[in-house]
């Protein structure tokens, strides 16, 4: 809101007060201003506000004077500055103020209009006249014609009977605070009163008293007087509006109510056309909704505040999704419906009808027939447009059909799920009312058994009977033996593999513990059982050494069930043995008494046929004994002094059995006595054990040649003489023999006749010699210096005297002498031969190069003039040796690292030591820097300064200026002399801090320029 000053009026100035909302008009320079000047300059006060769109009354009041005027009560309102006043002595200066005749009072406040006047528009802040001095707690006006009027009791949470307006946390009585004040600027809310003692001290204290604000009229015999107008305008607006809402598109109305003016509406909040007028608006038919706008007009004008009304189209809500259920035969069941949004209401009609229940489940009566039911949807006052239908489904299920009679054979085993009825999902129960179903696995017993069937996941209330019987049959054993005979001559040979066999021999076993009365045997002689076996207590096999026999054991009540089997019938071989045998052996035990001792048992590779691990030998002296099987004979060993004479009994695993005669017959010959053949090579396997792997066959030949020619003759080699006298332990890999004593072995040769195994000689003849390999050690790894001397290697520890080979890594020959020179690096091989030739494994050595350091100025890196004084060395030039390095000591320590940090100025000395012995090089490193301070006092220490590390990189043509601290020139000296010794024109120079300024010219004639300061200390 503001008001101002239209229009030209030399003679008044106006001054405009925001926080007032108060325009002033004055005199020009203070002097008075004539009524028509004022007159004309009242009519040209105009009102504007700052928003677009005001509405509502606006009060306007004219006074003459310095005082506010308030319409409401017809009073005027003044605040007088008076810093530090109390309260009472504001009262008293307030009743001596007139203001046109209208006596003065401290303000009493009775309505918000006039705590605004007084508070908000009165600059600063001041007493108004509430006090509870009188009785604590209990405030009252105590000025003018109010006074003793009670406009609050009781302190912060207290009551006020009329009108006040306590600033927040007041009032708080600190400190015994009687008196009412209007609160400073700033300080909780603006305008409100808080409570304060008569007296404040403190003009800082933000509640000192600025004032105090006077009231005038009311009082009695105050005259009337017109000093002051007031007036209002209105600006017309919407006071009231009603939006519409309805369920699905069409047109809803919409009202609003202007305080003085016609309405127009509008789509849009700023623009357009008009689309109706009056209190009431029907919009077009709507989809969405939609906003439209009243503005409350004046003789059709458009502009103005448009206040927006809403007209809802809300959605008409559907049942989403629905769920029915399935009973069977009768009951209830549970209905689901879904809707988003919105609840459920569930009817028993299409239209109208009867509710039943609600939310998103019903459950039904109970019901024996489909019946259906209707869900309705209602969100937001609308319902939907169709009820959804959910049904409840009733089935009626009937029972399964069937044989009334079923048997079955035990052997079957049969099960429920062997059970034949005709129906869906059958299910077997072991009575008419039995609640639980049987297993499909359960194994059926005689009795009866009831079906039903389920259709659509409903079981039939009625059951098909079935009266089953099970048959026994016979569990025939799981191992049946075998019927077996030896083969006989009965049948005039008794190596045709026939014999007559009774086949029943083993019923009893095969009934498994059944009763024979109620069961019956047939035998067949094919898988089918179509060949009937017409006598099975004598049944001559068909088929040469066994057959299969087949049966079947029958239930005499029921031929059909039956168990099978079938067992083997075996026609057993003689073993084949010669009748008669004559076994020579040789006189060799040095006695040429014509007895010996035997193997007997050496004869029967000879006289016997087929596996000898599947039969029993036994030896006897007579006949009688080998038929009994008693009185056996030792086989080995046996001398024939007992008797020429032996029986061999043959038995096979199944029993049956020959037997033999064997002649035993003895010749006396042997090896010429010493006779002694060598086999000799190196230990050349991987171990050195004295070990190797012979060739005895290369022998054999020398053997047989020292018997006759023309015989049938075989050479075998033993590790024992009893060995080789009883043919036992033979050694037979002669191809691949490995010795079995260390370095030196004899074995026993035996030499037979293959023919009737006459013995021609035996003995320790033939001596295995190895002969060892060498072996020695040498150095594994060396190093050589380049530009050095050779290096010797030399095998040491050697275990005799060898010849060597050393070679490089090439196979180059380089020595054959137990020592070897060496001037190159790389993989290195020697290898020792003994005087039979055998040579040691190969030993491989490393010769590693390596050498001195090769270091040039240019390989170093000297960062100097610094906090840091540095040295690092380029390695990639220094060679192929393993370096280390040192600073200004040759011994060191020496560091891997190629850097030095903190450094001193001046002459160094850098070694770089090789770490595998090839030496150490020495090379010199400057680093230029100075001394920070220097005394020259002639005691022999730090009496001049210069540079250090100064060298002949530089030209002698250099040049140090030394100033003092003012940039006076004291000194010129080359940094190749002894420095500056403090003086200047022969006078000492007292101790202070001093500049150079460094002119460094390389050898190259490039120049390098160091500044610096140091101290001279006296």
């Amino acid at each position: 809101d503001l008001l101002i000053l239209n229009g030209s009026h030399p003679n008044i100035v106006s001054t405009w007060s925001p926080v007032e909302g108060k325009l002033t008009l004055r005199g020009l320079g203070g002097t008075d201003v004539s009524y028509p000047d004022l007159i004309a300059a009242v009519y040209d006060v105009v009102y504007t506000n700052s928003s677009p769109f005001m509405t509502g009354d606006r009060e306007f009041s004219f006074t003459v004077g310095d005082a506010n005027y308030l319409p409401s009560t017809d009073h005027y309102y003044q605040f007088v500055e008076d810093l530090g006043i109390t309260w009472t002595d504001a009262r008293t200066a307030a009743e001596s103020y007139t203001y046109f005749g209208l006596q003065g009072y401290l303000v009493t406040i009775s309505s918000a209009e006039e705590a605004q006047m007084v508070g908000e528009q009165a600059p600063g802040t001041g007493w108004i006249g509430g006090s509870d001095q009188e009785t604590e707690g209990v405030w009252k006006w105590m000025t003018g014609p109010e006074a003793g009027t009670v406009f609050w009791t009781g302190g912060i949470t207290g009551t006020s009977p009329n009108y006040a307006f306590w600033n927040n946390g007041e009032p708080n009585d600190l400190n015994g605070e009687d008196y009412a004040h209007v609160t400073a600027p700033g300080i909780g809310i603006p305008g409100s009163w808080n409570d304060l003692p008569n007296l404040l001290t403190n003009p800082s204290d933000p509640y000192y008293p600025q004032g105090f604000i006077i009231e005038f009229g009311g009082m009695p015999g105050d005259p009337d007087v017109d000093i002051s107008a007031s007036t209002q305008i209105s600006v017309p607006g919407i006071v009231e509006s009603t939006d519409a809402d309805r369920c699905g598109p069409g047109s809803v109305t919409l009202e609003a109510v202007a305080s003085t003016a016609e309405v127009l509406w509008f789509d849009t909040t700023v623009g357009g056309v008009p689309l109706g007028t009056g209190t009431s608006f029907v919009t077009p038919v709507l989809n969405d909704s939609a906003t439209y706008y009243a503005l409350a007009s004046v003789n059709g004008c458009e502009t103005g505040l448009r206040i927006p009304v809403y007209a809802t189209i809300k959605t008409i809500p559907s049942v989403t999704g629905t769920v029915g259920d399935q009973v069977c035969n009768e009951g209830s069941g549970v209905l689901t419906a879904s809707a988003n949004p919105g609840s459920i209401t569930w009817y028993d009609s299409a239209v109208g009808g009867n509710i039943v229940g609600s939310g998103d489940s019903f459950t039904t009566p109970v019901h024996n027939i489909t019946t259906t039911y209707y869900a309705e949807v209602e969100f937001d006052g609308c319902i939907s447009l169709n009820r959804e239908p959910v049904t409840l489904t009733i089935i009626q299920t009937s029972q399964p059909s069937g044989s009334p009679m079923q048997s079955f054979c035990d052997l079957d085993t049969a099960t429920v799920s062997d059970l034949a009825a005709v129906g869906d999902e059958i299910q077997w129960y072991d009575s008419i009312d039995s609640n639980t179903a049987l297993n499909e696995s359960d194994e059926l017993m005689d009795g009866a058994y009831y079906a039903t069937q389920t259709l659509n996941g409903c079981e039939s209330l009625d059951r098909l009977e079935v009266e089953v019987i099970v048959y026994d049959t016979v569990s025939i054993p799981e191992d049946i033996p075998d019927i077996r005979s030896c083969d006989t001559a009965e049948d005039g040979d008794d190596t045709n593999g026939l014999v007559a066999f009774d086949l029943r021999i083993n019923e009893t076993l095969l009934l498994n513990g059944a009763t024979s009365s109620d069961f019956s045997f047939r035998y067949f002689s094919d898988p089918g059982y179509l060949i009937e076996i017409s006598n099975p207590d004598n049944f001559l096999n068909t088929v040469p050494g066994g057959q299969v026999v087949y049966f079947r054991i029958e239930n005499i009540l029921k031929s059909s069930c039956f168990s099978d089997g079938m067992f083997n019938i075996i026609v057993d071989d003689l073993p084949f043995v010669m009748p008669s045998f004559v076994l020579k052996n040789c006189d060799e035990d040095g006695n040429p008494d014509g007895f010996t001792d035997f193997n007997l048992n050496e004869a029967v590779p000879l006289i016997v046929s087929g596996d000898l691990a599947q039969m029993s030998l036994t030896y006897h002296a007579s006949l009688a004994d080998a038929e009994q099987n008693v009185s056996t004979l030792d086989p080995a060993p046996y001398n024939n002094s007992s008797g020429n004479q032996v029986f061999l009994r043959v038995e096979n695993v199944q029993g049956c059995y020959r037997i033999s005669n064997l002649e035993l017959q003895v010749s006396t010959t042997s090896f010429n006595e010493g006779y002694v053949q060598t086999l000799e090579g190196c230990d050349d396997d991987a171990l050195i054990d004295g070990l190797r792997v012979f060739d005895l066959s290369e022998s054999s030949q020398d053997f047989i040649d020292q018997f006759p020619t023309g015989q049938n003759l075989s050479v075998h080699y033993f590790r024992t003489l009893e060995d080789a006298q009883l043919e036992q332990n033979e050694i037979t890999q002669i191809t691949t023999y490995i010795n079995e004593t260390p370095f030196s072995q004899v074995l026993y040769v035996r030499v037979e006749s293959d023919d009737n195994g006459e013995c021609f000689g035996i003995g320790p003849h033939l001596l295995l010699t190895v002969h060892p390999r060498p072996e020695f050690d040498v150095d594994q790894e060396e190093f050589y210096c380049l530009n050095g001397q050779p290096i010797q290697f030399e095998a040491i520890n050697a275990n005799g005297d060898y010849l060597y080979e050393w070679r490089d890594e090439s196979g180059m020959l380089i020595s054959e002498e137990p020592t070897a020179l060496i001037e190159s690096g790389g993989v290195y091989s020697v290898i020792a031969y003994s005087a039979e030739g055998c040579s040691s494994f190969p030993l491989s050595f490393t010769v590693v190069e390596s050498g001195v350091a090769n270091i040039q100025p240019g390989d170093i890196i000297v960062e100097d003039f610094s906090n840091n004084n540095s040295i690092s060395i380029n390695g990639n030039n220094l060679g192929i040796g393993d370096y280390e390095f040192a600073l200004d000591d040759a011994d060191g320590p020496y560091q891997d690292d190629p850097y030095f940090s903190n450094v001193s100025a001046g002459d160094h000395l850098l070694f770089i030591r090789d770490k595998n012995g090839c030496g150490i090089v020495t090379i010199e490193v400057f680093v230029l820097g100075f001394p920070k301070f220097f005394t020259p006092n002639n005691d022999g220490y730090n009496d001049k300064w210069n540079l250090k590390g100064w060298n002949q990189t530089y030209s002698s043509r250099s040049q140090i200026k030394i100033f003092d601290r003012y940039g006076k020139l004291i000194k010129e000296i080359s940094p190749a002399t002894d420095g500056w010794n403090g003086q200047f024109n022969g006078q000492n120079l007292r101790a202070s801090d001093y500049w150079f300024v460094a002119n460094l010219i390389k050898q190259d004639g490039t120049n390098r320029v160091l500044k610096g300061h140091f101290s001279l200390v006296r």
